[in-house]
């Protein structure tokens, strides 16, 4: 009996510590799927709002099912319209950050993307009190001053273009747009309902951009699997094991693991890709690196100073 009851007490201490294990590598499954998703846009050869339409024409019809599956129900117009404005939103992103890549370094699109937070920051604290911190500013300059260097030194054999960055860039705010529109919904909707409902308005809005610029028809029997394989990837699979993490992994840890993500879309770009960075680029991108890190810890901890330890679970994004 003293036996068996060692080895239950040994199996309870042990199960927290196993969760966890899973739970760390289901986010290292998701930011390797994130961060390869930019190279499967370029390596597919169709122009960005051909990709944005079918994939999120896909999306669409992959998170039906799965509502269907989990909740045995289909969406509702209430949702859809709760889900209007992000759904909108969020359609005009991955059209533009499709685009941007497909005219510049994955480098630079991804560099530029990831500095989402700089702006999430301040705009919290405008739009829903939460509390700041100044330290984060600060880092978000580090930040800025490595995009420069990223930016502005960019190998001669590169195909990054201005007007592909300031696309990004539109991307970029599109997306930080998104995240603060889409945040009251968590409160009312499951994340199944959610996504459904913002991938079938995002599809609408998506439509005629790629009808007026002729590209929805410039789908090649090479470029099917690359929509399919990001569908499943970025559409559904990375999304599902962030939540199964979530379960877990602590969110302050999720967020300073997603840093991490554009780095390996640069190592992505230069297996598949060839394409290539310089030393000082490299500098670069580990300030950004860097500063993003400082910026999420800095708010994360702001955060848990103000907020009550039962609103945890409603920060993360993904």
């Amino acid at each position: 009996h003293r036996v068996d009851r060692r080895q239950r007490q040994m199996c309870i201490r042990d199960s927290p510590r196993s969760a966890r294990t899973l739970g760390l590598l289901a986010m290292v499954g998701a930011i390797l799927a994130f961060s390869l998703g930019s190279t499967l846009v370029k390596k597919s050869g169709i122009p960005g709002p051909t990709m944005s339409f079918w994939r999120m024409i896909l999306t669409s019809m992959l998170w039906l099912a799965i509502l269907r599956v989990t909740e045995h129900r289909w969406i509702t117009r209430a949702e859809i319209r709760k889900a209007l404005v992000p759904g909108i939103v969020f359609g005009l992103n991955i059209t533009a950050f499709f685009t941007g890549v497909t005219k510049t370094s994955v480098a630079n699109a991804e560099f530029i993307g990831a500095l989402t937070p700089l702006l999430l920051v301040p705009a919290g604290a405008l739009l829903f009190k939460e509390r700041i911190n100044g330290r984060a500013l600060w880092f978000g300059l580090v930040s800025f001053a490595g995009l420069m260097l990223v930016l502005f030194n960019v190998p001669a054999t590169s195909v990054a273009t201005w007007e592909g960055n300031f696309i990004i860039v539109l991307a970029m705010f599109s997306w930080a747009v998104y995240l603060l529109s889409s945040r009251r919904l968590r409160a009312e909707m499951s994340l199944p309902a959610i996504l459904t409902a913002v991938m079938i308005v995002g599809s609408i809005t998506v439509f005629p951009l790629a009808l007026f610029t002729g590209n929805i028809d410039e789908v090649t029997a090479g470029s099917v699997p690359y929509i399919v394989l990001l569908t499943i990837m970025t559409g559904a699979g990375a999304h599902g094991l962030i939540v199964y993490a979530q379960q877990s992994v602590p969110v302050g840890t999720i967020s300073i693991l997603q840093v991490a993500q554009p780095a390996l879309a640069v190592v992505w770009a230069y297996l598949i890709l060839d394409q290539t960075i310089r030393p000082i680029q490299v500098v670069g991108m580990a300030l950004v690196l860097a500063g993003l890190t400082a910026v999420v810890t800095a708010s994360r901890q702001a955060a848990a100073r103000s907020a009550p330890p039962e609103d945890e679970s409603l920060v993360p994004e993904s």
